[in-house]
C-alpha cells in the first residue's frame, strides 16, 4: 500500500521540548528545560536530547506549531448564526415544548454573545447557572 505525503504548509515548524512530565507529582525545578524549533521531519536537536536522563521525570515533547496566518477566524455574523443554531438545536433536544420561549428568554439575557460578539472570560458568576 503505498502512502502519499501531504505537503506541509508553509512556516510549519517542529518545537522540540524536554519537559516536565509527571503531572502527578510537583515539577523540582524549571517545568521546560530546554527547547528547540526545527523543521518538519527533523531529528530532536542534541541541544534537548542531550539533556534527557532516563527515570528523571523529564520527558522529550514535540509541538507542531501553526503560524499565526493558518488560523481563520469566523466572522460575527458566522459566529452569531452557529451559536443561534446551537442553542436551538440544544433547546429542542432537552425541552422541545418550551424551547421558543427558551430561546427568547436567553437571546435577550446575552444579547451580545448571540450577536456573534466575542466574549472574555473571568470566571465569575455568570458563568453558573
Amino acid at each position: 500500500m503505498s502512502r502519499t505525503r501531504r505537503p506541509m504548509p508553509a512556516g510549519l515548524m517542529w518545537r522540540y521540548s524536554l519537559r516536565w512530565g509527571l503531572l502527578h507529582k510537583p515539577c523540582p525545578g524549571a517545568f521546560e528545560l530546554a527547547a528547540a524549533e526545527v523543521l518538519p521531519g527533523q531529528p530532536c536537536p542534541e541541544v534537548v536530547a542531550a539533556l534527557w536522563k532516563p527515570g528523571a521525570g523529564y520527558v522529550v515533547s514535540i509541538d507542531f506549531q501553526q503560524p499565526e496566518s493558518a488560523m481563520r477566524r469566523w466572522s460575527k455574523e458566522a459566529k452569531a448564526r452557529a451559536r443561534q443554531r446551537n442553542l436551538a438545536a440544544r433547546l429542542q433536544r432537552q425541552a422541545p415544548l418550551f424551547a421558543d420561549e427558551l430561546f427568547s428568554r436567553e437571546t435577550a439575557r446575552r444579547p451580545a454573545y448571540y450577536a456573534g460578539e466575542s466574549i472574555q472570560h473571568t470566571g465569575g458568576s455568570d458563568d453558573a447557572r
